[in-house]
This record gives structure tokens, C-alpha cells and sequence, in this order.
């Protein structure tokens, strides 16, 4: 029992000491943190905040930084490129990058700086590796009261100013103009911290101010160095004579003694010329007038009153439409229908016989549907059997010359011409409904079927 027991504990210490000794050769990861700033931080001034990520042995992808948000304070991350520094501690040299942050605050009090945590991949299997720098904080204090008019000026250890006058046409004349270029250049300050220079409006011009040119200024490598802030205007006169531009006074603080730094750049005074009147090789409104003449429009007096006709007409079509569309749709079938029953009654048939009749065809189908027409009958033997023999006599020697041996023969056609002109005043006359006052059909032996033409012939030689 007590060999097992002592074996255990040889086990866990051997695993004990060799976790100890992985610990030991695992390479190791230190960040800290540094403010490069003077004694005393003034609101508007720029600080450097440098995190330096070492290692002893080396990376093998870039350092993951953290991301820095201060209440109180503009922050400007890095540019992601790092500057390599070496060190010893302990007698271990360690090799790593120091990445900067710009910081510049906005209002007084205690400004409080986290801790950084930082990922890294180092050593030769890429092992992942995080450290947090130290948690620290620094005082921001106001400027003083005398600080200027504006009292928000910005803080600076250097600051370059310098101006420019750009005179379009040299010597200027009106309708000329005067730009005037305020450059700021300041190291150690961001470039959008940098105030707007005062160029104002003077009497004697107008003035046409341009957007300001903002630059960062960095070492060539991404690091931060300064800012720069271009202020431009142009000044048109509008007279000739002599005028001025004002000095602009700027200010700001240094950082170092927090005393207030002004510097004056003078104004100047322009001699203004006449422009010179230029004659126009021809009059610009005799040429423009003539131009609208043949382009003049004359408006009748009447063209309101038919405007406003032609506009009440359209309307009235346009609410009428649907009933005219009702209207037309019924004269259409209102025509349509009398045409029909035109071309079906006896009269539209007979017209078509009489054309066929002059016609050197053999076809009597225009005759054939006029005597269906005008008696009910498609044969014309029967047609004519009630107008007695004579008729019937006449109607078969038609038929037997018709159709007979000798089909060139076309004299039958004027013959049933003639006798069907005969025919339809008597079939007509059979048809015709009697006035109120004519005889009884019984007494006008036309129209009594019940005589034969025979009888009626005998009647006439009584």
C-alpha cells in the first residue's frame, strides 16, 4: 500500500515539474504603456501615447491592438505600422513595436487610460500569446483666462504661420481679384484641431471664401508628426482707388508654459485701376432683337375665347364619350340591318337579274333568286303557270333554248329579259295590298286567280 501511494506521488511531482519547465521555455508577451506629454496637459494640446508590444523571441503575425475611446479626448488610432525597438531586462533581450496614439483633449479634469490588452502569435510554432498594460490616468487643466477672445485656442509647442497674396490681374484692376492664403503648421497637433483664420469681410470688396485644406503630417512611414490648415479667400473690389486688407492677428498656446502666443500678419494696401472699356465690334441688343424678330409670335384677340371653346369641347366630348360610343354601336346595327333587308327584298334581286341579263353567261342564278323572291318559287314553269299558256308557252321555249343543243345561242336572254319585266308588273300587281277605296278582288279579274287569261280574252271580245 505504501509503494502505490509513493509511486502516485512521483507521478503528479514529475508532472508538477515539467509543467514548470513548458511554462518556462513558453515565450512571453509585455505590453506597456507610456504618455509622452509635458509636466502640465492643457486642454486643446496633442500627447502621444505610446504602447510598446516586446517579446523575447519574435512575431509571427502583426499584434492585434485594442481599440482606445476616451470620454473627453479626440483620439487618433495608429497608422498600423510600428517602429521596431530593442531592450534588455534581466539580461533578456526582447525585440518588439511601439505604436503611437494621439490624443488630444477636450475638456479639463482627470483622464483615465485603460488597460490595453494585446494578441500576439509569437514563437516558432505560432503560439497565441496576450498581455494587458498598466491602467494609469494624468490631469488635463484649462488655459488661462487671458488665453484670447475666443479662449479656445489651440495648444502647441511649435507653431509656423505664414501668408500669401495672389493679385489675377498683376497690377489689379476691377473685376480683378485678391487671394489671400493663410497657411498653420504645427507640430504635435492634429491638423482638424487647428482654428479657422479670421479673413472677414472688408469694405471697398467681396469676398468669396474657399474650403480650407486640412493635412495630416507624418514621418513617411505613417507616423503622426503635425497638422497643417490652409484658410483661403478671394477679395473682388468694386471700385477703383486705393483699398486694404486688415492684419489678421492669430493665436494660440504654448504647451510647455500654457502662456498665450500671438502673431500678427500684416495687411496690405492695393492700388485699384479702372478696367478698360472695350468696344463691341457690333450692338449685342440690335443683334439679339433681331434674332427674336423672326421669332415674334402674334396672338390673335379672339385666341383666348377659342381656347377656352376648343377646351369646354374637349371636355364635353370626353363626358360624352361613353354615350356616343352607345350611339354609334347602334347605328351601326341600326344600318346594318337595313342594308340587310334591302338585299333580301325583291327590288336589290331584280337590279342584280337585269345586270346578269346583259351579261353573256350562262348562269341564271341572279334570275333564279329574284323569282324565288318575287312569286315563292324556284321553278319558273310553276312561277308562271298561273299567268296562263301564253306564259307558259313563252317560259318553255326559253328553258328548251337554254339548256337546249345550241348553248352559244344567247338570244333567249333578252327574250326572259323581256318577258320577266312583263311578268314581275303582273306578279307585282297580284301582290299589292288594295286601297280602301278600289274594287273587291272578286270583281278586277287581275286579280281574281280564279280567271284564266283565256276568259279574260273572251270577256274582251264581249
Amino acid at each position: 500500500m505504501m509503494m502505490c501511494w509513493r509511486q502516485i506521488f512521483q507521478a503528479v511531482a514529475g508532472l508538477c515539474v515539467a509543467a514548470i519547465a513548458c511554462a518556462q521555455d513558453a515565450p512571453s508577451l509585455h505590453v506597456t504603456a507610456k504618455l509622452q506629454a509635458p509636466a502640465q496637459v492643457q486642454v486643446g494640446a496633442t500627447v502621444q501615447l505610446e504602447l510598446q508590444v516586446m517579446t523575447p523571441a519574435w512575431f509571427t503575425q502583426p499584434p492585434q491592438l485594442p481599440t482606445l475611446e476616451l470620454p473627453g479626448a479626440m483620439v487618433t488610432p495608429p497608422s498600423g505600422q510600428g517602429a521596431i525597438v530593442h531592450e534588455k531586462k534581466d539580461g533578456v533581450a526582447y525585440s518588439g513595436l511601439r505604436y503611437t496614439y494621439v490624443l488630444s483633449p477636450t475638456q479639463a479634469g482627470t483622464l483615465q487610460i485603460p488597460a490595453l490588452t494585446v494578441s500576439a502569435q509569437i514563437g516558432p510554432g505560432g503560439v497565441a500569446a496576450t498581455d494587458s498594460s498598466e491602467p494609469f490616468s494624468f490631469n488635463v487643466v484649462a488655459g488661462s483666462k487671458s488665453a484670447g477672445p475666443s479662449g479656445g485656442e489651440v495648444a502647441a509647442s511649435q507653431l509656423t504661420i505664414s501668408q500669401n497674396y495672389a493679385l489675377a490681374p498683376d497690377p489689379l484692376m476691377t473685376g480683378g481679384r485678391v487671394t489671400r492664403s493663410i497657411m498653420q503648421r504645427a507640430e504635435g497637433v492634429q491638423a482638424m484641431l487647428l482654428p479657422a483664420a479670421a479673413l472677414n469681410d472688408v469694405p471697398g470688396f467681396k469676398r468669396y471664401p474657399h474650403e480650407p485644406q486640412v493635412t495630416t503630417l507624418t514621418d513617411g512611414r505613417g507616423g503622426f508628426v503635425g497638422g497643417q490648415r490652409i484658410d483661403s479667400a478671394d477679395y473682388i473690389p468694386s471700385q477703383a482707388g486705393e483699398v486694404s486688407l486688415p492684419p489678421v492677428i492669430m493665436h494660440w498656446r504654448d504647451n510647455a508654459s500654457g502662456q498665450l502666443q500671438q502673431q500678427e500678419l500684416p495687411g496690405r494696401t492695393f492700388t485699384v485701376a479702372a478696367a478698360p472699356v472695350v468696344e463691341q465690334p457690333f450692338s449685342l441688343t440690335e443683334d439679339l432683337a433681331k434674332l427674336r424678330h423672326n421669332l415674334r409670335w402674334v396672338l390673335p384677340a379672339a385666341s383666348p375665347a377659342w381656347a377656352i371653346s376648343a377646351v369646354l369641347v374637349l371636355l364635353l366630348a370626353w363626358l360624352c364619350w361613353p354615350w356616343s360610343r352607345r350611339c354609334t354601336r347602334r347605328l351601326r346595327s341600326w344600318a346594318m340591318l337595313v342594308r340587310d333587308r334591302r338585299r333580301a327584298g325583291e327590288p336589290w334581286h331584280w337590279r342584280a337579274w337585269r345586270r346578269e341579263a346583259t351579261q353573256n353567261t350562262a348562269a341564271l342564278s341572279a334570275f333564279y333568286q329574284w323569282l324565288w323572291r318575287v312569286t315563292g318559287a324556284y321553278d319558273l314553269r310553276a312561277a308562271v303557270a298561273p299567268l296562263g299558256e301564253p306564259a307558259s308557252e313563252v317560259a318553255a321555249t326559253i328553258l328548251r333554248q337554254a339548256y337546249g343543243a345550241n348553248p352559244g345561242d344567247a338570244s333567249w336572254r333578252h327574250r326572259l329579259a323581256a318577258a320577266s319585266s312583263q311578268w314581275r308588273r303582273i306578279w307585282q300587281a297580284r301582290h299589292m295590298t288594295a286601297r280602301a277605296y278600289a274594287l273587291p278582288a272578286s270583281l278586277n279579274p287581275v286579280r281574281n286567280p280564279a280567271y284564266t287569261s283565256r276568259d279574260m280574252r273572251k270577256r274582251g271580245r264581249l
